[in-house]
């Protein structure tokens, strides 16, 4: 039991607790689903996005298209030759001065491999084997090889300090948006009765990690399947349409999950945004983003 003086919170009482218009978003699904493209929407702006792919040209070009502007998207690029240190200091910018209704990770998987390249050459810095080879550094024909694999960190140790950033932009009323690409994992197991050995294929979050994947969608309470169905016939020489939609209700092979009640919607041709906001509950659409019940920050 705690004793006097004891610094332990006072419990909070589910009666005055309210759930504030947060989002926190798992945007899971091929490349070129319109993940990026439903992060910038103009529900979601002035949205930040840290951009770590390289490719802005189809958001731009969609907004550009749809509303004649692109203004309220704010973005920087964060390439593997000098991505961490800049990427660092602007979340540690956006923690202390937030002015963005929404931060987006673009994506997961080249977060994570911008940071694992980072500690690779911390790693082999002025270290020599008996070869004279830098240490930590895999060379083959005269080419880096390294591999996710091959480096002794854990994805789950990586992503706790990007987890860490969000928790500290919902806790001031921002909106936080990870996107993260999915890749086929077939999981074998034997029939008891039969003795017939099944393979079952799920797609999991593509880290590269073996732990990480499970864990990352526990801490967003929206995970959503982007979906894109082609209709028509695609053979040479023949036309055909893309439909895209967003499914926070999953599949047999993609967990998904909504704690804002949101069903599976059609986007198509639209701002994603608009159409979210629409299917939202006006009570808790209308609630303050920042929760009132909070202890103040003294600044000085």
């Amino acid at each position: 039991m705690p004793g006097p003086g004891s610094l332990a919170p006072e419990s909070i009482n589910a009666e005055d607790a309210i759930v504030r218009p947060v989002w926190s978003i798992l945007s899971k699904g091929m490349s070129g689903n319109g993940k990026t493209i439903a992060s910038c929407g103009k529900e979601f702006r002035p949205v930040y996005v840290f951009n770590c792919e390289g490719r802005m040209e189809s958001v731009l070009s969609y907004y550009r298209k749809l509303d004649g502007h692109v203004k309220g998207i704010y973005f920087n690029n964060f390439t593997l030759e000098n991505g961490y240190f800049s990427l660092d200091q602007k979340m540690d910018a956006i923690a202390a001065r937030p002015e963005y209704k929404t931060v987006v990770m673009s994506s997961l998987t080249s977060y994570i491999r911008l940071v694992l390249l980072h500690l690779i050459r911390a790693a082999g810095e002025g270290k020599k084997d008996e070869q004279g080879r830098t240490r930590g550094i895999k060379m083959k024909g005269g080419i880096k090889v390294n591999i996710l694999e091959d480096f002794n960190f854990e994805d789950a140790a990586i992503i706790n300090e990007l987890i860490g950033f969000f928790q500290t932009m919902k806790d001031q009323g921002v909106n936080v948006i990870l996107e993260a690409h999915i890749t086929p994992y077939e999981i074998k197991s034997i029939d008891e009765d039969t003795g017939q050995k099944d393979l079952t294929t799920i797609y999991e979050i593509l880290t590269k990690g073996k732990k990480a994947p499970a864990e990352v969608p526990s801490w967003f309470n929206e995970v959503w399947l982007f979906e894109k169905v082609i209709e028509g016939n695609w053979s040479a020489g023949s036309t055909g349409n893309a439909k895209y939609r967003i499914n926070p209700l999953g599949n047999s092979t993609n967990s998904c999950k909504t704690s804002f009640g949101i069903p599976v919607f059609d986007w198509t041709g639209i701002d994603p945004s608009i159409k979210l906001m629409e299917l939202m509950n006006p009570e808790l659409k209308n609630t303050p983003r920042v929760d009132p019940n909070a202890p103040k920050r003294a600044t000085w």
